[in-house]
Formats: C-alpha cells, sequence, structure tokens
C-alpha cells in the first residue's frame, strides 16, 4: 500500500512534459499535416488549442489554427469522440475574458470561434455532433457574436484578431447546417443586424463582406424562409437610412448596414451557382438598395 501511495505521489509531482517548440510544429505543416511517429492527434490537439490565445501570430494562426483545421476537417484525424471535448473547450473559451475590454485575451476567443467555424464545416459533410450539441454550438455562437465587444481586426505585431469576421465565418457554416431550423435562419439575421448597429467601431477590414456570406449561406438553403428574409431586409432598410437626430453611434450604424448590404448585393451578383432563393433575395435586394442609392 505504502508502494502504490508512494507511485501515485511521484506522478501527482511529476510535472508535465513542456510543449512543443515551433520547428516541431512548422515540420508538421512541411509533411503535409501528416502526424509525427509516435504521436497522436487527440494529444497534439491539446497543445493546438491553447495556442489559439498565443500572441504570437505565427503559432496562434499559421501553426495553432492551420494545424488543428486540418486535422478536424481535411485529414478527419480527430473522430466524433476526439472532437466533442474540444468543441466543449473552444465553447468555453469563447468566454473568455468577455466584455472585459480590449486586452490579449480576445485572441483566444476570436481562434476559438474560427477553430469551431472548421468543425461546423466538417459537420456538414460528415455529422460528429447530435443535434443538441449543434443547437448548443448555435447558442454558444449568436451568444458570442453579441457579447464580443473587442472588435479590433489587424494589429501590426500580433496581426489578425478580427473577432466579427471569424465569429461570421462560424455561422456561415452553421447557417449551412440540415440541424437547422427554419426559426433559426431569423435569428441569425437578426443577429447580424444587431452587432452592425450596436458595434462600439466601425467595421472597415472586410468584417462586412464575411457577414454577408452568412446571409448567402440562408438564401441558398432549401427551406429558405422567405418571409422572414423580407421582414429581414424591412428592418435593414430602415436602419441604413440617414439617422434623425444624427450622432456618431447613429451614423457609425448606418454605415455598416449600408456596407453590409451593399456587401450582400455584390456577393449575390457574382454568384452565378443557380439558386431560387438567391434569385429571391436578389431582386427583394435590389428593390430595397433603390431606396437608399
Amino acid at each position: 500500500m505504502r508502494i502504490a501511495v508512494t507511485t501515485l505521489a511521484l506522478f501527482l509531482s511529476t510535472p508535465a512534459p513542456p510543449p512543443h517548440a515551433k520547428p516541431f510544429w512548422r515540420a508538421i505543416v512541411t509533411q503535409k499535416f501528416e502526424l509525427p511517429p509516435g504521436e497522436t492527434a487527440p494529444a497534439l490537439a491539446q497543445e493546438l488549442v491553447a495556442a489559439l490565445g498565443s500572441p504570437d501570430p505565427e503559432m496562434r494562426d499559421d501553426l495553432g489554427f492551420t494545424i488543428l483545421s486540418s486535422w478536424i476537417y481535411t485529414k478527419k484525424f480527430l473522430g466524433p469522440a476526439e472532437l466533442r471535448p474540444i468543441v466543449k473547450t473552444l465553447q468555453v473559451n469563447l468566454k473568455d475574458g468577455i466584455g472585459g475590454g480590449e486586452s490579449d485575451r480576445v485572441l483566444l476567443r476570436s481562434f476559438s470561434a474560427l477553430t469551431l467555424s472548421t468543425v461546423a464545416a466538417r459537420n456538414n459533410v460528415d455529422p460528429v455532433l447530435s443535434a443538441e450539441e449543434y443547437n448548443a454550438l448555435l447558442d454558444s455562437a449568436l451568444t458570442y457574436f453579441h457579447d464580443e465587444i473587442d472588435l479590433r481586426g489587424f494589429d501590426e505585431q500580433k496581426r489578425w484578431m478580427h473577432t466579427a469576421a471569424h465569429t461570421a465565418d462560424l455561422l456561415k457554416f452553421l447557417a449551412r447546417s440540415p440541424a437547422l431550423r427554419v426559426g433559426g435562419q431569423a435569428r441569425i439575421l437578426d443577429a447580424l443586424t444587431a452587432k452592425n448597429r450596436h458595434a462600439p467601431a466601425a467595421f472597415t477590414q472586410g468584417e462586412d463582406e464575411r457577414i454577408a456570406r452568412v446571409v448567402i449561406s440562408i438564401v441558398r438553403r432549401d427551406d429558405f424562409d422567405r418571409d422572414g428574409f423580407k421582414n429581414w431586409l424591412a428592418a435593414a432598410q430602415a436602419a441604413a437610412k440617414f439617422p434623425s437626430p444624427a450622432a456618431v453611434s447613429s451614423l457609425r450604424a448606418q454605415q455598416n448596414i449600408r456596407h453590409l448590404l451593399s456587401s450582400l448585393w455584390t456577393e449575390l451578383s457574382v454568384d452565378e451557382r443557380p439558386s431560387a432563393g438567391a434569385e429571391f433575395a436578389r431582386t427583394a435586394l435590389r428593390d430595397t438598395l433603390k431606396t437608399l442609392f
């Protein structure tokens, strides 16, 4: 018994192995994301998830996110059993330091949302989430999209932060899911309008284009809710008109909505894939834009 206790004590006191250095991860990229001999994807994924919050852009983006996205979507090294705890960790990360103002903690939140977009894309072609897990992920994404106030896009040292764009990528793939209920379309569309109206800063680094692609995912659905889209468009039209009285915040909101509608028009115009829903949206949007420009 004393030997067993001593062995347990030694195990508990043994420090975890240090994380792998960047050359290890660079080699994985060089080897087209194959697993190194003797390594497993679930074990290495824990390090990669932690790296999503690194202030080092290479470690966070070029290595951490890039390798994870390959193993989740392309290589499929992580199956449903391995992905579920990762998804839960990433969802928890979306709340880390939320509402606390600008800080490096935004990096973990933003790149967790971006990594979850890869999970959502995988789930659309190779279901790895149950209906309940999908709904929980949608709720987490919408809550984070609403609550995130650090909307910085690009930083010269830390490079991409881009919370609005990364969360839009997540919503884009969630909006394509067969698990999305018809009522969920309106929830997503309303969230896009609210983000643009209440954002504490104007979007200037392509966020409008990424958000417009969320709408594209909805209008191309077989169960596209046309009436819901028309209601959303009417609300966006009202928000895009010149505010009276004018104020900095209302003018910012107006410009954000106008840029979203303009980007949506561009996306619908250049996407030539046949779609009755897209054609309906294009016609309705053209009529709306005529009243604004």
